[in-house]
């Protein structure tokens, strides 16, 4: 695929609708902007890691962005997130971008095509620039949650191997690349027994991915992730969370909050692996062994800890700053029962095999719906609306444009 302006990875295939000069259908809503990352088109260098490319993505994944955004009437112009679209969005006069972006490069790549955005004027879906720059930095998004009182294991950050241990971390230990995501350099060797272990692997992870090294206490237990999207009323921003809003009526649902729609709760099935395979979500287990993947949800819970998951996802979800949609990960803790808080994915995967799309899929959603979620969500934050000329007007904050909504989630299941 090239990154011509006219380059649609569904120009290939038959439309119900009439096709523009510029690449995009035209359709009764927004002119979007799909941005994504293919790759096929990342640079490489010879020191680059096996898995370098293992979170951009993939044709058949933005075609399937597209056809969900044009079965909801938007016209859309797919264009590769890099440096070519600044003149692109001004020239197709884009209303919105729905991005997918994860970067090539930089300790803020996923914040690169919105800060472009930004200084465009262009409204975009999913987190702001702090946001994403804050959650792609494990050490730093865990120094927020300290602060706030949220549970999560103790943990150091490591800039060289030699650094000293910090005397209250207990072993066992983890340790993973500070600014990576699926599954990036965790393997079997990611748990550390020893000090020797420690430094053996923290200089592996220095030298291969070129940046600071997360460790942390490991903690045995079951690996659980909540998904969402929308976002929280304003009021809801800072206000107490209540427990008891947070419980399933119905054990497959999820649960509405306040402007925010939680999936519901997945969990990593291991026993569909072979014995001795790590017992951790690795980037094994998310890529080379991703056709074995089973996940259990809604995971079996009681309804007090599935709210209390619910709870921690939203109170993470409000102190990184995140939009639209997320996806948290939790540690069931063995030993005392309690969810510990691994991390946040601000700009979760949402290909048609991703995570989030697992657990919208097990309450009824298709892929397509939860794509119509995420840009809905972003429509609403962003206050447009579409005239009959296919350009955005700015909707009065108190009344949300007719036709423009999130389905309710009896109208998403009924398709």
């Amino acid at each position: 695929m090239t990154t011509a302006e006219n380059s649609d990875p569904l120009s290939d295939f038959p439309s119900p609708v009439r096709k523009t000069n510029g690449g995009g259908v035209r359709g009764g809503g927004l002119r979007v902007a799909l941005l994504y990352n293919l790759a096929e088109n990342a640079p490489r260098t010879a020191n680059d890691p096996p898995d370098a490319l293992d979170e951009l993505d993939h044709e058949k994944n933005v075609q399937a962005y597209a056809a969900a955004l044009r079965g909801a009437g938007h016209t859309v112009f797919p264009m590769e997130g890099d440096l070519s679209i600044a003149p692109k969005l001004k020239r197709l006069n884009i209303d919105i971008a729905f991005n997918t972006c994860e970067g090539y490069r930089g300790d803020s790549r996923e914040a690169q095509a919105p800060a472009l955005l930004e200084m465009l004027g262009v409204p975009y879906t999913a987190a702001r620039v702090l946001g994403l720059a804050l959650t792609l930095d494990k050490a730093m998004t865990k120094r927020v949650l300290a602060h706030h009182g949220l549970p999560t294991p103790r943990f150091q950050e490591f800039i060289t191997a030699d650094d000293s241990l910090d005397p209250k971390l207990r072993f066992p230990l983890f340790a993973k690349p500070n600014r990576e995501g699926t599954g990036k350099g965790i393997t079997e060797k990611s748990i550390l027994h020893s000090e020797s272990d420690l430094r053996d692997y923290v200089s592996h992870l220095i030298k291969m991915y070129r940046q600071t090294v997360l460790v942390e206490e490991y903690v045995d237990g079951r690996d659980l992730t909540c998904g969402l999207v929308g976002n929280l009323d304003p009021r809801a921003l800072t206000a107490p969370i209540p427990l008891d809003a947070l419980h399933s009526k119905e054990g497959h649902t999820g649960v509405d909050y306040a402007g925010v729609h939680l999936f519901p709760i997945s969990e990593v099935d291991y026993t569909v692996y072979e014995p001795g395979t790590e017992p951790v979500y690795s980037n094994k287990l998310k890529v080379t062994l991703a056709d074995k993947y089973r996940g259990l949800c809604p995971a079996p819970l009681p309804d007090e800890a599935a709210a209390e998951i619910r709870r921690l996802t939203l109170e993470v979800f409000r102190r990184t700053q995140s939009l639209d949609m997320a996806r948290v990960d939790f540690r069931l803790d063995r030993r005392t029962g309690l969810p510990q808080i691994l991390e946040i994915n601000a700009l979760p995967g949402v290909t048609p095999i991703s995570d989030l799309t697992l657990c919208a899929e097990a309450e009824g959603w298709t892929h397509a719906q939860l794509i119509v979620a995420v840009m809905d969500a972003a429509i609403r934050r962003h206050g447009l609306q579409p005239r009959p000329n296919g350009r955005r007007a700015a909707l009065n904050p108190r009344r949300p444009a007719r036709g423009l909504h999130a389905p309710t989630i009896e109208s998403r299941i009924a398709g």
